[in-house]
């Protein structure tokens, strides 16, 4: 019954729109409607505030539906505006509840509580900003709903405490916020690491299946080849048949690589002299290289041959996100973690990745590169994270792409043993 009831409830808030909060955001102003009518049927506790059909106090909760309604309506019909539509909504609402306060008992009136409400729900969604400033808000339109000069201390101490619960809920609601945040990536490095498991068992078969044949392939085609005349025009068709082997045999490589990487031999280098040598790999053709390093950063504790090939992959990619040219910049500079004081900036001038892609680029076998693999990044950030640093991209549809490689500082001579944790040799 329950499950029942809770899937009719998500199909109908999927139907307007509405995420899990905005849900309750609907609820709390149906609440507030159904009190206000009550409140209006029954009457408060003495006559004199009892109400007629006819009275300023229908006509506002009247208002409050129509508007509630369309603000609903509105969302349907329009979505992905719905944080505009709750800040119009606040100053709908401060007058709603000033109009209330106004045509009760003024200061006396119990419904200057609503007032918290509102300020409590707008910093819980929007943060610390927003609430002081709807406290603020309520501040300045509470004055005009009551009698002036209102009385003191009474009326400062209200006023005070409407600040006091915007800033107590937009903190609480920005430290909730920045705990999500650490959740969803905590939970996204599981995935991950659950996608390696499996790419690791598929990268062991698939080694075993098809490394094998295809040398039997290409050794066959070469028996093949030198019975053709030298004039024979297949020896172009055998030639781009062994390209092709040779492309399947480097993505079973780097499939390995990725599922089975190799320890770490750490030395102590200086990050310019690598960036150095990775960029002689990049092609010299219509792609402007730019060189910005900091020759006074501290040595970086790395392998070189691991790193070397990080870097690579990402000049790599960000050379082919500029086919027609552009300007390739890389940038060496001290970072502002203490832990990771080297950072390592690649700047492409290409088409830029789209935001729905952004959160994929280091996942195994994500491309949209009609010949790419999809490894290179994911091998490249699965290095970095092996030396313990941090690799991160930003973008701009048709400005390009930075990626940043953060690395850790080489620890003193006298600890250097201590720090590599993997002495044996690599493989």
């Amino acid at each position: 019954m329950t499950s029942a009831v809770t899937t009719r409830l998500n199909t109908w808030r999927h139907s307007l729109r509405l995420e899990p909060l905005d849900a309750w955001f609907l609820g709390l102003r149906i609440a507030a409607l159904g009190a206000g009518i009550v409140w209006w049927a029954v009457g408060a506790a003495s006559a004199t505030t009892r109400v007629s059909p006819a009275s300023p106090q229908l006509r506002t909760l009247a208002a409050f539906f129509a508007f509630t309604v369309a603000l609903y309506v509105t969302n349907t019909l329009a979505p992905g505006h719905i944080a505009l539509l709750y800040r119009v909504a606040l100053v709908f609402d401060l007058f709603i509840v000033f109009g209330l306060v106004r045509v009760t008992e003024r200061y006396a009136s119990d419904l200057y509580l609503a007032f918290v409400l509102l300020i409590a729900l707008h910093a819980f969604y929007f943060g610390i900003s927003t609430g002081i400033l709807a406290a603020v808000a309520a501040g300045a339109v509470y004055a005009l709903a009551v009698d002036w000069p209102p009385p003191v201390p009474g009326f400062p101490l209200r006023v005070a405490f409407f600040g006091l619960v915007g800033v107590c809920m937009g903190g609480l609601a920005e430290q909730a916020h920045r705990r999500q945040v650490v959740l969803e990536h905590q939970q996204e490095q599981l995935l991950r690491s659950d996608r390696l498991a499996t790419v690791g068992e598929m990268a062991v078969g698939l080694a075993h299946e098809l490394r094998n044949p295809l040398a039997g392939m290409a050794g066959a085609l070469h028996v093949l080849e030198d019975q053709l005349d030298r004039d024979d025009d297949r020896h172009s068709l055998f030639a781009d048949v062994q390209s092709q082997i040779v492309r399947m045999n480097n993505t079973l490589s780097d499939l390995l690589q990725h599922a089975r990487p190799a320890t770490p031999q750490r030395i102590a280098v200086d990050i310019n002299d690598l960036v150095e040598q990775s960029l002689r790999f990049i092609p010299r053709d219509a792609v402007e290289v730019v060189r910005r390093y900091d020759r006074a950063l501290p040595s970086v504790w790395v392998d070189t041959t691991l790193i070397h090939q990080a870097l690579l992959n990402m000049l790599v990619n960000a050379h082919q996100a500029m086919p027609h040219g552009g300007r390739l910049t890389v940038v060496t500079r001290l970072g502002a973690r203490r832990e990771l004081p080297v950072e390592v900036s690649i700047d492409d001038t290409g088409s830029g990745i789209e935001p729905e892609h952004l959160r994929r680029v280091f996942q195994p076998f994500f491309t949209t590169k009609a010949q790419g693999t999809g490894l290179g990044l994911a091998i490249a950030a699965r290095i970095v994270e092996q030396h313990g640093g941090r690799i991160s991209v930003e973008s701009k549809i048709g400005a390009g792409s930075t990626f940043t490689v953060a690395l850790p500082p080489a620890p003193p001579p006298s600890r250097r043993s201590e720090s590599d944790g993997s002495p044996n040799p690599r493989r």
